[in-house]
This record gives C-alpha cells, sequence and structure tokens, in this order.
C-alpha cells in the first residue's frame, strides 16, 4: 500500500499485459509508474518467451549487426545524418 498526504492507494498486481499498461498509465506517482512499469517488462518477457522469442540474445543480435555495419559503411566512423541524406560520401 501507497500513503501520500492521507490517501491510501493499494497497488495492485497486473495479470494481463494489458492490465499492466493500464495501471502504468492510470498511475499519478513516479514510484507507482515504476512499480507498473516493471510488470509490464516482466509480463511483455514473459509473452515472448512463451513465443520462442529469446528477448537478451535477440537485442544482442541487433546490436552485433548495427556495429557491423556501421565498421563495413565507415570503417569504424560515424558520418553526420545530412551527409548521408545529401549523398556525400565520406
Amino acid at each position: 500500500m501507497e500513503s501520500r498526504g492521507g490517501e491510501t492507494r493499494e497497488r495492485r498486481v497486473p495479470a494481463t499485459l494489458e492490465g499492466a499498461y493500464e495501471l502504468r498509465d492510470a498511475a499519478r506517482t513516479s514510484g507507482e509508474r515504476d512499480f507498473y512499469q516493471e510488470h509490464v517488462y516482466r509480463l511483455r518477457a514473459r509473452e515472448y518467451r512463451s513465443r520462442g522469442i529469446r528477448t537478451r540474445k535477440s537485442a544482442l543480435r541487433r546490436e552485433r549487426s548495427r556495429a557491423e555495419a556501421l565498421r563495413a559503411d565507415g570503417a569504424g566512423r560515424r558520418r553526420f545524418w545530412w551527409r548521408r541524406a545529401l549523398g556525400e560520401r565520406k
């Protein structure tokens, strides 16, 4: 339970991802929002695992492929976005 200024709100533990989103969006304080955001993370990870998606490995794979693409494109150098947009090469 959370007590704030004479008002007491009981924190509910959401059973579904949609419920967690609703409770998070309706939160009145940042602490309450953080509490429900943790449940959103937990329920989303559970849903991904049930589908066979490995969240940590997928994220690492994406990061690795982005790094390889940057290295191949600019030999490790990043170009400014306007140079890419205007077609200037290195």
